[in-house]
């Protein structure tokens, strides 16, 4: 049976955003789809950008995970952010600051090797 299961464990990763200067946009906790997922997940504007920053976050590990934002928790309508830095921890990822965080309101962890959802957040 394909299992988007990874037997590797990353570590925890732990790198912070700095919000000196920066305004919060939205925010939200992570729900669980096909595997656990928890943490929280908020945007950040700052220099002309946005900030994807994930705090206390935690998923199973799985192969070729992406971070996407996305109209629905559906992977037609996104964009994508990157990929997973890490399975747990604290850390962020710029993007550019045209794409509206309004209309792409879903943070997705998605499987792409298998078209699974892990978990996504609704920005608030």
């Amino acid at each position: 049976m394909l299992s988007c299961k990874k037997k590797e464990k990353n570590k925890t990763l732990n790198d912070g955003f700095d919000t000196d200067g920066a305004t919060l946009v939205s925010q939200s906790n992570f729900s669980s789809n096909a595997h656990t997922t928890s943490g929280c997940v908020r945007v950040y504007s700052k220099n002309g950008s946005k900030n994807l920053v994930f705090e206390g976050f935690k998923t199973d590990s799985g192969p070729d995970l992406r971070v996407y934002v996305s109209k629905t928790t559906g992977n037609s309508d996104f964009v994508e952010i990157g990929t997973l830095k890490s399975t747990s921890g604290n850390f962020y990822y710029s993007f550019d600051n045209s794409i509206n965080t309004t209309d792409y309101k879903y943070v997705l962890i998605w499987c792409e090797d298998f078209s699974v959802l892990f978990g996504n957040a609704l920005l608030r």
